[in-house]
């Protein structure tokens, strides 16, 4: 039986597969959609241990991808955001060797009447979680970091995100803030 969107758009499945694979644009938006239903996964295995009360996943513009609840209620609510890391000739070096990845936190287009609006503000959301995939090809494998401890843009500095921060490479040992288990990650929030 064929998928929905094959009716709608009358090409097959590979068809519509191939459209995506010669059109960059159409794959950094698959890929972005890949992260977050593989962060969702994740999120729901999260929430069937028991290590989270319940999640609502959003679709929405200038809101972030996924909300957590650690505990019945309605706070604490923690707020994650999901990106991609750069592609795989961008990366953080030191003498040519590759030191850390590099993740992007800016929107795509900004208001005409606000150009600060294309950068996230530090109260946006409360976790981004960084899928390592376009560089380990493991679209399962994620780092996590608390909003608090991303630079902070130099022209907004109160209130706005640098637009690129280093993600550690998963052959490196992790340590705090950053984080390869978002499990891990909640504990130490819940902990504060």
């Amino acid at each position: 039986m064929p998928h929905r969107l094959e009716n709608e758009y009358g090409l097959s499945a590979n068809e519509l597969l191939d459209a995506i694979d010669k059109r960059f644009r159409a794959k950094v938006t698959l890929e972005g959609a890949v992260a977050e239903v593989h962060l969702g996964k994740h999120i729901k295995k999260v929430k069937e241990a028991s290590q989270i009360h319940r999640y609502e996943v959003h679709d929405r513009d200038g809101y972030p991808d996924y909300t957590l609840w650690i505990s019945e209620g309605e706070a604490p609510a923690y707020r994650v955001e999901c990106k991609n890391v750069r592609d795989s000739d961008e990366a953080y070096r030191e003498g040519g060797k590759i030191v850390a990845y590099k993740v992007e936190t800016q929107k795509t287009r900004a208001s005409k009447a606000d150009a600060s609006s294309r950068f996230y503000g530090v109260d946006q959301f409360e976790i981004l979680a960084v899928c390592l995939g376009k560089k380990t090809h493991d679209w399962t494998q994620f780092m996590y970091i608390q909003t608090k401890n991303l630079k902070r843009h130099d022209k907004y500095r109160k209130k706005k995100l640098a637009v690129m921060h280093p993600v550690p490479l998963p052959t490196e040992p992790t340590k705090p803030p950053w984080y390869n288990s978002l499990e891990a990650l909640l504990k130490d929030m819940k902990n504060e």
